[in-house]
């Protein structure tokens, strides 16, 4: 089955170690809040921002997950520390969009899933699906962060350790101008994040309209 999508706003940032501006200040004013996202859960928000969007169904991916907090968590172990609350919170894959959900007051429903290489395409299909089902508007948003320490010695799949890539997407209502998901992301992106990316990229060209495979 195919699928004509429009693309209404996208949004991408790349960082080769930690990305340094993500205007959580502006988009978090409530400092016990914004002291408590994790660096995907930031870069969440800001692709969310970028999109303009506020509100509504949201399908996030991520292949990784919270990396940092699991780091945090297993070294706790090690060290036979305590274990923090924080970290324990942090450490599941919807982090993310929770803290949208939180910081929003957002109570639409919210899709997180995990595939590996295949992350930012099932979360497109995924949206496609949303969208086409409820006729609304979805946010289909990733992101990965992988600055976790000794990680050069174990990463061989990404130049740049942050990343996030976000569009909001509505089934449209004819398919003229419709043209295939293209690979246009750039040398270099984990394999995770690719065709959201290329999603982006083809929004940023000013190809709006494209055909997703279910």
């Amino acid at each position: 089955m195919r699928v004509a999508i429009n693309i209404i706003n996208a949004a991408k940032i790349l960082g080769e170690t930690k990305i340094q501006e993500l205007e959580e200040k502006r988009i978090v004013p409530k400092m016990m809040l914004r002291r408590r996202l994790t660096r995907n859960a930031k870069i969440m928000l800001y692709i969310a921002d970028k999109c303009e969007f506020k509100g509504g169904k949201i399908v996030y991916a991520s292949a990784f997950g919270e990396l940092q907090a699991t780091v945090g968590i297993t070294d706790a172990i090690l060290e036979e520390t305590p274990i923090s609350p924080t970290l324990f919170q942090n450490s599941v894959y919807n982090s993310a969009p929770s803290y949208f959900s939180l910081l929003n007051a957002d109570k639409d429903e919210i899709f997180t899933l995990s595939n590996g290489d295949k992350s930012s395409l099932d979360a497109i299909k995924t949206a496609t699906l949303q969208a086409l089902v409820s006729q609304e508007r979805v946010l289909c948003v990733a992101s990965e962060c992988l600055d976790i320490k000794n990680i050069d010695e174990v990463n061989s799949c990404t130049k740049y350790l942050e990343s996030g890539a976000g569009a909001v997407i509505e089934i449209a209502q004819d398919e003229e101008g419709a043209v295939e998901l293209e690979s246009l992301c750039q040398e270099g992106v984990i394999p995770s994040m690719r065709e959201l990316m290329s999603l982006v990229s083809m929004q940023e060209s000013g190809k709006t309209k494209v055909y997703i495979e279910l």
